[in-house]
């Protein structure tokens, strides 16, 4: 009775000091509210709200953009043990929540098919926008005691279609880097890290760099570039996935990459001028 008592008394600060996780340091709940019980004496915080679709792809939730995907899975990430995970899923709304100890987490969703994340953190009102990434997933961010974050929002892009018809060249992604903001793709971001793969001699050298010089870096890293852009841009119908651009690039096979980048380009300016949505 007394090695019973204590064990019990044990899993008991074992699941408070874990942020009431279970034996796998995960909670899951079948609903749009991940609420915790036996919190007392922890300090808790709420965080969410909401998946959205959005129908313009601007990554603003515009005032007719009412209602949202309902089951869609979300997960908030312990940012100082990935072990700790707690997962729920949106309601008829889209809505969601965590009531969890607080503390440092991430947020990611699981992206529905047939759609791409919503370019990230556009316009000056935290509340409106869209948080996630390409992957669905947010930074790391420091969540206070007994003061709710529900600004956290991740917005739905379909793709425009599946045959593969369009893609807008190299030189057009060159000249317009308003544009890369519908990709979730910034010129700042490096090159090799991007595809996985030793594509440019330096790992130092990025996207922005690299497709504004081709006679410099090469002809391969340039058509890459554009149909990374291409296929992660849910305003254009392209015939390659992220994951198979990435494969042909670091295969390098540049004339695959060049036929479905000279496809034609629908946005704004085609592929000689125009502009695109603002690009924080």
């Amino acid at each position: 009775m007394r090695l019973h008592f204590r064990l019990m008394a044990l899993c008991t600060v074992a699941i408070l000091a874990a942020g009431c996780a279970n034996h796998d340091n995960s909670t899951s709940v079948s609903g749009a509210s991940n609420q915790l019980t036996g919190t007392e004496g922890v300090c808790t915080t709420d965080i969410g709200s909401r998946v959205w679709y959005d129908v313009n792809c601007n990554g603003i939730q515009d005032k007719d953009e009412t209602g949202g995907p309902e089951g869609v899975k979300v997960t908030l990430i312990d940012c100082n043990d990935s072990n700790i995970k707690y997962n729920t899923a949106t309601d008829s709304n889209g809505e969601y929540n965590f009531h969890v100890p607080a503390g440092t987490y991430q947020i990611c969703i699981e992206i529905p098919g047939g759609f791409v994340a919503s370019p990230e953190d556009q316009g000056a009102n935290d509340g409106i926008d869209s948080d996630g990434n390409a992957e669905g997933c947010t930074g790391c961010r420091v969540y206070e005691c007994d003061k709710p974050d529900l600004t956290r929002d991740f917005g739905l892009c379909e793709k425009k279609g599946t045959d593969g018809t369009e893609g807008c060249t190299p030189g057009f992604w060159r000249n317009h880097l308003t544009w890369w903001a519908c990709a979730g793709i910034s010129p700042n971001d490096k090159v090799n890290a991007t595809f996985g793969c030793h594509l440019v001699a330096s790992d130092n050298l990025t996207l922005g760099t690299v497709i504004d010089a081709p006679q410099t870096y090469g002809t391969l890293p340039f058509h890459a570039i554009a149909a990374l852009l291409n296929s992660r841009c849910g305003n254009v119908d392209f015939g390659l996935s992220d994951d198979e651009v990435k494969d042909l690039a670091c295969a390098g096979d540049k004339d695959a990459l060049a036929d479905e980048n000279e496809k034609g380009c629908p946005l704004s300016g085609g592929n000689t001028t125009g502009g695109g949505p603002k690009n924080k």
